[in-house]
Formats: C-alpha cells, structure tokens, sequence
C-alpha cells in the first residue's frame, strides 16, 4: 500500500512516492516508453489537484507534471514525480477577457515546447485551462487526454470546452455531471468515461459517537461559491447546532468574503455557536468531533471531501445537484434543495434524527475505491500510448 501524503485545506493525498524518472527529463528513446506530460495551469492543492497526484503516481510508465510553483509542485516533487515549472498565470480574470485569452495562449505555447521536449506520448491536460490551451496546440504527435474535475461556470465556457474536448483522443471526468456539461455525445461514442475518485477505506478509522451537542463539520475553500454563507444561515435555523468552518481564502483572494463570514457567525442567532478551524492538513479529527458533514456548493463537480466524510462513518447533507447526486443515497446522508437554507436544516435534522446512518455512511464509503479508480486512469492512459 502507498503511503499518503499530508496536504491542505481538506485531506491526505493518495498519491504515494515513486522514484525519481529520468527518463522523462529527455525525449524517449528507441525502446523506451514515451513518457505521459500531466500538465496543470495552477499550483495549489485542492481535490482536483489530490487526485492528479494520485492517479499521475499510478502509471506504468514515467510521468512528467508542468505545473506553477506552489503546493502542488512541492508534493509532486515529494511524491517522486518529475515536475516543470510553468509560469503563474492566476485563475481570476473576470472581467478581463484579452488577459485571458492572452494567458492561455501562452499557456498553449508552453504545452507544446514541452511535447518537443519530451515527446509524449500522452499529453494528460487536468482541468479547464489546459485543455483548452492543449486542444489547438501541436502536440509532436502525443494523444490528447482530457482530465476535467469542474463544470464550465457559464454557457461560453461550456461551449468552449465542448468543442475542445472533441478534438481530445479521450476525455476522463470525475463525475457524470461534468462529462455531460463538458462532451454530451461522449459517453455514447466510448471516447468519455467517468472516473469517480475514490479513497482507501483502511486509512479511514471509525472514531466512536462524538459527544452532545450536535455538531456539524463544512469543509473546502473559503470562496463564495463553496457558500459557507448557507451554512451559517442553516445554523440559524438549528438552535441546538454546533458549526465547524473549516478552510482557508485562495491566494489571491479579496478578505471582504472572510470578512462578512466572521461578521455573520457574530450574530445572536449563532453567535457562540461557530468554530473557524482554518485549513487542515487532516480531516481526521475534525471529522470525528462532527455528527454529519454539511455540504453547500450549489454545483459541486464531484466532492472528494464528501467520499471522505463517508469513509470516516459520517453521513452527508448536499445539495441536490452535481457530484452529490451521484454520492449521496438516502442512507448515508440526505440532499435539500441548493441554496435552500430552510431545506438544508430539514436534511440536517433528518440525518441527526437517523442511527443508522454512520453505518451507512462506511458501506456507502467502499464503493468509491481510489486503487480501482486509479487503476482504470492507468489502463486508459496505457490504451492511448498503444
């Protein structure tokens, strides 16, 4: 079994270390299997960037992560992975469409200096940006393999990267919501397949009941569209509720978000009620003072953090819509209506309300396997580089 690494804000990587490959530092020669060039536009660690790990560490043949300095570099390079740094192009640029289109011509660029380089034979581009950049790039004869954990935030966006992912010899998506935004026609034609992320069940202890009151655990990013707002505002509704707030703003990101965070946990009606634990390196202990992990995105693509809750015998209150849909079963959590804050305190209660749930959430844990899912990422790698 590969050992796991410690990352922020949410979870342990699965990605285990492997010895450092030259030969992906150099074209592959006669004999010698052509490398796969991951590439990521961005440099922190979260899900996505977990699973990239994983699955990069799994291959059979060497792996070469492009990708900004940052926390993700650093664990790649701890994880045995040969990394090269691409330039840090920052993800927010509303509002700004020629930066944009410019940084992800660079980024385009980039990829390909890299395929001469390297000659791959599979350029993996994980995530939104790469792709796109990827899809009208030269690419020295490698296969192009889409790796996508987001939806697309609008319609233009959408219909970019559905054209794009025409263009790829397989796209992989981690849930069956973001292969629909992102390649419709895909699934039917065989060239798109849903890889759920999964985790490794033993390294998840069942802690024992936590003690009373009831406490609730939220978990990911403190950025707007995670909406820690709605928890608070389900709190409210559940006076007998505890809230734990766990993470941490992205680089980059303005305080006002944070800010108005703080200034709502302040009020009478949670006041006193509210804990802002920052970001962890382990959910662990989190997770076993929790009863029930709440979750609130409108539009999760996937949410790691949900199959790890479940993993760790807690069950799971989500929106109806995205990943959750294809996580959460009756059993082991419950879904409300996105945004609702009156129908998330129903969902929250029902679960509080349910004995059997833990248990559920374990057995529910087990069909989301990071070995098997690891394992069909690396098949279908093998079967493009053949």
């Amino acid at each position: 079994m590969t050992p796991r690494l410690t990352t922020t804000p949410a979870s342990t990587s699965a990605a285990g270390p492997r010895p450092a490959a030259s030969p992906s530092r150099r074209p592959a020669a006669a004999g010698r299997p052509g490398p796969v060039l991951l590439v990521a536009a961005a440099g922190v660690l979260g899900g996505a960037e977990r699973v990239l790990l994983d699955w990069g560490g799994s291959l059979a043949r060497p792996a070469l992560l492009a990708c900004p300095p940052g926390p993700l570099a650093e664990a790649a390079a701890a994880a045995g992975l040969d990394v090269v740094p691409l330039a840090d192009r920052p993800l927010q640029r509303r509002g700004r469409p020629t930066r944009a289109a410019l940084d992800l011509t660079a980024l385009a660029r980039d990829t390909a200096r890299l395929a001469r380089a390297h000659r791959p034979a599979v350029v993996a581009a994980s995530g939104q940006r790469p792709l796109l950049a990827a899809a009208g790039a030269p690419l020295a004869g490698a296969r192009l393999l889409a790796l996508l954990p987001d939806l697309p935030p609008d319609r233009a966006v959408a219909a970019l990267l559905r054209a794009a992912a025409s263009r790829a010899d397989a796209v992989v998506a981690l849930s069956g919501a973001i292969a629909a935004a992102a390649d419709p026609t895909g699934r039917r034609l065989g060239r798109t397949h849903v890889i759920h992320p999964g985790v490794d069940c033993e390294h998840w202890e069942l802690p024992g009941p936590p003690p009373l009151p009831p406490r609730a655990l939220w978990l990911g990013a403190l950025v707007p569209w995670k909406r820690a707002d709605l928890a608070l505002e389900i709190a409210a509704r559940l006076p007998d509720l505890r809230l734990d707030l766990a993470g941490a703003p992205l680089p980059g990101d303005p305080p006002g978000f944070v800010a108005a965070l703080n200034a709502r946990a302040a009020r009478p009606d949670v006041g006193g009620r509210v804990r802002f634990l920052g970001a962890l390196a382990d959910p662990r202990p989190a997770l076993a003072e929790a009863h029930c992990l709440l979750h609130c995105a409108d539009a999760e693509p996937f949410g790691l953090v949900l199959v790890e809750a479940l993993a760790a015998g807690r069950p799971v209150v989500a929106p109806a819509a995205g990943g959750p849909l294809e996580i959460v079963t009756p059993g082991c959590g419950r879904l409300y209506t996105p945004g609702n804050a009156a129908a998330g305190a129903e969902a929250v209660a029902a679960v509080l309300a349910d004995r059997a749930a833990p248990a559920a959430a374990r057995a529910r844990a087990v069909a989301f396997d990071r070995g098997g899912a690891a394992r069909r990422f690396a098949a279908l790698v093998e079967r493009l580089a053949a």
